[in-house]
């Protein structure tokens, strides 16, 4: 039976949220199920996506396919990331990978908290003042984002040695 991970609307008018289910590919949208392996409410800004990842697993390993929607909600959760790395080698290259994909999201996090403040600053404050304190700001900023690109390229080069000094100590095991 070919299955699909997908999603099924439910809630009223104007408010829904989605179950996602696993389900023959040949069913209704809002039809029958196999299981329910989570949730998501497009509504809400916490708690917005509840799944549970073992039982996505199971069904990706059983050949199940995912919608486009869920695999774009799988993606940014890091679950297809994971999916693509089950076959990696190396225990520590997925440690790697993984912990790559976090610090990216941690970053991704932090500047948008930093472009919602960035507005919200410059909604309160008056027109007249901006174009006096214009100049000053962009140098602050252009400072900001050098510093932040060394910060970034320095955790690269940390995570990137690591890797190295382990496969040159497989290697050695290997001679041995």
């Amino acid at each position: 039976m070919a299955t699909r991970i997908r999603l099924t609307r439910m809630g009223r008018r104007n408010r829904p949220y989605f179950r996602i289910v696993v389900a023959d590919s040949k069913s209704r949208r809002d039809g029958r199920f196999i299981e329910q392996v989570g949730f998501y409410d497009p509504l809400k800004h916490e708690n917005r996506v509840n799944i549970k990842e073992d039982r996505i697993m199971y069904w990706l390993e059983q050949g199940a396919q995912p919608s486009d929607t869920v695999k774009n909600l799988l993606s940014k959760m890091g679950i297809m990331l994971k999916w693509h790395l089950r076959n990696c080698k190396s225990e520590d290259v997925k440690k790697v990978e993984i912990q790559k994909w976090e610090m990216a999201q941690k970053a991704k996090a932090e500047e948008t908290a930093k472009e919602s403040k960035d507005k919200k600053t410059s909604k309160a404050t008056p027109v007249k003042e901006e174009t006096e304190t214009d100049a000053p700001a962009e140098k602050e900023t252009a400072d900001e984002t050098v510093s932040e690109n060394v910060e970034t390229s320095a955790e690269e080069t940390v995570v990137e040695e690591a890797i190295e000094e382990k496969a040159e100590e497989k290697e050695e095991t290997a001679e041995i």
